[in-house]
């Protein structure tokens, strides 16, 4: 048009890009860095396994596990302040006394690490920050061991200063059973750390949670089962040892005895190696 003004031959009914101020600003603040993004990467997914900010349902299964394992710990300790004679819950018994329970919250904690943001697509917002591939794996890593934590640390260590406590002389007694606190340290940390590794790399495999948490239970049950029937077909005293290392549930038992020195020899898996065998094994699982 001769009058400058502009014109188009867009149809006013046709979708068109509109851009709106929302007032958006630049980060002026500190550039905390990658330590920090660790950090939060690895507190947010703690809080999130246990169902921070989600509905009461999804409080429901960690509650119970709590209870359940606290529990285990308790009624000894209420049995030996009564009776003082009465047999106790010996440490390295403990392991395989709750494993059913530990399994079941590894399955429940490991698939909200890294289900979610499969699902969701958020991988690459993580990865163009400060964070990396590595980062973002030891962070869920630690997340699920220290939340482990919670069930095979803590209650023993509650136990092991309340069997203490109850003792003739407290003081004297923790002096003298210091050694069994380091083992439970060890023990649990290993043990923490292995099966979390076990969950997350199930996990990593599906977006869908319900599948991460059916797999890892039924898993535990079947490598189990499975290492049991292999050992009662094979006869060979040199390989039955060996076999430990396939179930989860025998490799801790075994582990867990042998740190207390509990070798049974003659057992369904034969001879026992030794403890840092187990450890070993326990430490190459977690690192591939």
């Amino acid at each position: 048009m001769s009058d400058g003004t502009l014109t188009s031959d867009r149809n006013p009914s046709e979708a068109f890009g509109e851009v709106y101020d929302r007032g958006f600003q630049h980060y002026e603040g500190a550039r905390l860095g990658r330590k920090h993004a660790f950090r939060a990467l690895t507190t947010y997914s703690m809080k999130r396994a246990l169902g921070s900010k989600k509905s009461w349902t999804a409080k429901v299964v960690p509650v119970l596990l709590y209870v359940a394992v606290s529990l285990v710990v308790v009624i000894p300790l209420g049995i030996r302040s009564f009776l003082a004679d009465a047999e106790v819950l010996e440490y390295w018994d403990y392991f395989g006394i709750i494993f059913a329970i530990l399994g079941v919250f590894v399955a429940t904690v490991a698939p909200e690490m890294l289900c979610n943001d499969r699902r969701e697509n958020v991988l690459t917002i993580y990865f163009s920050r400060a964070i990396t591939r590595p980062d973002y794996l030891l962070a869920k890593l630690l997340a699920t061991a220290l939340l482990t934590l919670t069930v095979t640390l803590l209650p023993m260590v509650i136990y092991w200063l309340g069997r203490q406590l109850l003792g003739d002389s407290p003081i004297s007694a923790m002096r003298d059973n210091i050694g069994d606190l380091w083992r439970i340290i060890i023990m649990s940390v290993l043990t923490a750390f292995y099966l979390g590794a076990i969950g997350l790399a199930v996990s990593s495999f599906t977006g869908r949670k319900a599948v991460a948490v059916a797999i890892i239970v039924v898993g535990f049950i079947v490598v189990s089962s499975l290492a049991g029937a292999m050992a009662q077909v094979i006869n060979d005293e040199a390989i039955l040892p060996f076999l430990t290392f396939v179930s989860p549930a025998q490799l801790i038992a075994e582990f867990s005895n042998g740190i207390f020195g509990q070798d049974v020899p003659g057992e369904e898996f034969g001879e026992a190696l030794s403890v840092w065998s187990y450890a070993g094994g326990m430490i190459v699982s977690v690192l591939i």
